[in-house]
């Protein structure tokens, strides 16, 4: 495989040998060779050693994301169709813990920079965030095929990120096979029918799977608000654990009609269980005003931060957040608070919730459990920012 050639300028190249997959325009040397935009390259230091093989897109700060360190591994059929076995072999065990849902390429935590890829039953979601992803596409979807022989497998580029890198937001579509419009799938004896082509995401939140089941171990009895609900995932769960009452807060009229439709999915009446669409700090303001209290509140916000320019006010957002929601939980109670913006660090998160605490008189506060993003989303210990989803499990 001849490709292009792109130098590092002296002492650019430790991270990359730390395993970091990302090159800065900054860290390289020019003139540049003519390079397509998403066109695969092959990295050297100063000293004309081999570094890695990726791709680069001159129209970012992220000039080049690797894909391999090995020289003698050629980007082609063979290279996608052995990084999908070996993400397969990974999460042989999820298939072992009553469900058939999980993401099965998780970008660069499965050494493949801008893809994703969702298993949900039989089908697959997937995305192309980067313009090289982008232009190796078609070799991705012929080795998915080959490998795992899905029923449909749908493209989600809908996403902001792909402006970033000079690239269409498209309108979802099928890219093999054919999807239906919701798929039925398992997780923790709940039957939950995720929206494919107009969900959040690539269709459902799979990087809370384990914190859905720890609200489901702790719910019997109790009462619990589940705020940026979404289609109600938290909500069935502590449902099936008996939950004395459940209040599910979502501002798409469209998500909590789905999760409606999960409650009676699962065989509960959701006239039992309160469902309100409206905004979530206007209802947490109400509620607060009425004297209301749950047992256990659930935070699952949206990123506030899609930027480091965003960070203050985000930072702001979580501390009014978190205030109301400590607010609104019960003596001896419990909050499980989140965060999945990738800009924020835990421990500035954690200052944050302290810092609500503070206003909201509920100190101290006490965490008994942290968590992150699932075993189905590793990630590059040499990445620290890639580590984007906080949960903080907290006493009040």
């Amino acid at each position: 495989m001849t490709l292009p050639m792109v130098r590092l300028k002296a002492h650019k190249e430790k991270d990359i040998i730390r395993g970091h997959p990302w090159i800065f325009s900054g860290a390289i040397q020019a003139p540049l060779p003519q390079i397509s935009r998403g066109g695969l390259v092959d990295v050297y230091a100063m000293d004309n050693s081999f570094l890695g093989r990726g791709y680069y897109n001159a129209e970012t700060d992220i000039a080049i994301r690797i894909l391999t360190m090995n020289q003698d591994e050629p980007i082609d059929l063979d290279f996608f169709k052995t990084r999908i076995r070996r993400a397969k072999r990974l999460r042989e065990s999820l298939e072992q813990q009553q469900t058939n849902a999980y993401r099965l390429i998780h970008s660069e935590g499965d050494l493949l920079p801008g893809f994703i890829a969702d298993t949900y039953a039989d089908y697959l979601s997937v995305q192309f965030s980067t313009a090289g992803a982008d232009a190796l596409q078609g070799l991705f979807i012929e080795a998915l095929v080959a490998e795992l022989h899905p029923k449909g497998i749908f493209a989600r580029n809908d996403i902001f990120g792909r402006t970033r890198e000079g690239l269409e937001r498209e309108f979802p579509h099928d890219l093999w096979g054919e999807t239906p419009d919701f798929v039925d799938i398992q997780e923790h004896g709940a039957t939950i029918r995720v929206d494919i082509k107009k969900g959040q995401k690539t269709g459902f939140f799979l990087d809370q799977r384990d914190k859905r089941k720890l609200i489901g171990q702790l719910a019997k009895g109790k009462s619990v608000l589940n705020m940026f609900s979404y289609s109600g995932g938290f909500g069935v769960m502590a449902a099936l654990n008996q939950a004395q009452k459940i209040t599910s807060v979502d501002q798409s009229g469209p998500a909590i009609a789905l999760a409606k439709d999960i409650m009676a999915l699962n065989g509960f009446d959701p006239q039992q269980s309160q469902f309100i669409v409206g905004d979530a700090f206007t209802e947490m303001e109400r509620m607060v005003a009425g004297g209301e209290k749950f047992d256990i509140v659930i935070l699952d916000p949206p990123a506030f931060a899609k930027s480091q320019k965003d960070k203050p006010q985000a930072l702001r957002a979580y501390k009014k957040l978190n205030k109301l929601g400590l607010e609104l939980t019960a003596e001896k109670g419990l909050l499980l608070t989140c965060s999945c913006s990738g800009t924020i660090s835990l421990e500035e998160f954690r200052e944050t919730v302290i810092d609500a605490s503070v206003k909201a008189n509920k100190t101290p506060l006490r965490i008994f459990q942290e968590m992150e993003h699932g075993i189905d989303h590793p990630v590059i210990l040499a990445m620290p920012e890639s580590r984007y989803l906080k949960a903080l499990f907290c006493a009040v």
